[in-house]
């Protein structure tokens, strides 16, 4: 059975208006324990509003949410229950920094789990330390932080609650290249330390390549397409079509393959083009 999964869910925004509009239709997705999924397509696709209701932040006109085999929305213990076993961190999320000082952010969502003290305070330095946030900032406010910064105490602020699944809305949006490379790097390893779920919303197909164990593609409020890295990106072509693209170096490895140089086609990061270079070089076959 899988941790998460959707049954046929659908959401409109509006209805009954004449502005209704249709932002998920019947999606059936299924969500592993311990994997990476990546959920990517282009604005309006349906990708914010899925995550919201995996959440429980939003009640499905249709279809169900189920946690463990069951409806999340089954009673309203299950529901809270949800909220705190998915964690959902917005984008932007540095915008819904409002206490006084980091710890205290940090600190609202177990507080809010009506936790020890000292429970709390565990939790606070935890989830700060995953993502390098050191105890002399506890005291500073937060808008004194840069905006990689901001970002991580915002995503250490979900982690405090240490969701089964953790959800987050375009993290790296925004950032520049040193702070997307932080944030790509604290995913990756927070889900290697600690065995969590973790799903990702991005429309970089760069960042999904670093980190994505499987994807999901939304296109049109619907589910177009799902699979590992190399099945998803194998249809560039009809990713092209839906205002997608594969990475930048996979298209310089596609360009190369089909002038006859023998390395693969199956390159998505630079440090497998590194990787492949390096091996092309001591004259090893192509691995397409």
């Amino acid at each position: 059975m899988a941790l998460l999964q959707t049954e046929n869910l659908s959401y409109v925004y509006g209805e009954g208006t004449p502005f209704c509009v249709t932002a998920l239709d019947k999606v059936n997705i299924e969500i592993e324990k311990g994997e990476i999924v990546a959920v990517i397509g282009q604005t309006g696709s349906g990708k914010s509003t899925l995550m919201q209701l995996l959440n429980g932040l939003l009640k499905p006109n249709s279809g169900r949410v189920l946690l463990d085999g069951e409806d999340i929305r089954s009673s309203k213990a299950k529901k809270l229950e949800t909220r705190f076993r998915v964690g959902l961190c917005f984008q932007y999320p540095e915008y819904q920094l409002f206490e006084n000082t980091v710890y205290e952010d940090i600190a609202f969502g177990p507080k809010n789990m009506e936790l020890s003290e000292g429970e709390v305070d565990k939790r606070v330095r935890d989830a700060a330390k995953y993502v390098g946030i050191p105890d002399s900032a506890f005291k500073t406010h937060p808008f004194d932080l840069s905006g990689g910064e901001k970002r991580r105490v915002a995503i250490a602020g979900v982690i405090s609650m240490e969701p089964e699944i953790l959800i987050l809305d375009e993290p790296t949006s925004g950032l520049d290249p040193k702070g997307r490379e932080q944030i790509l790097s604290l995913i990756k390893n927070y889900r290697d330390r600690t065995g969590k779920t973790v799903i990702v919303v991005s429309h970089s197909m760069n960042d999904v390549a670093k980190i994505a164990s499987r994807v999901i593609v939304m296109y049109q409020s619907k589910v177009l397409m799902t699979g590992t890295v190399d099945e998803v990106f194998e249809h560039s072509e009809k990713l092209r079509e839906i205002g997608l693209a594969v990475p930048q170096i996979t298209e310089v490895f596609s360009k190369l393959h089909a002038k006859g140089i023998p390395v693969s086609e199956k390159v998505y990061t630079t440090e497998q083009a590194f990787l492949e270079i390096k091996r092309v070089l001591r004259g090893g076959g192509a691995n397409a």
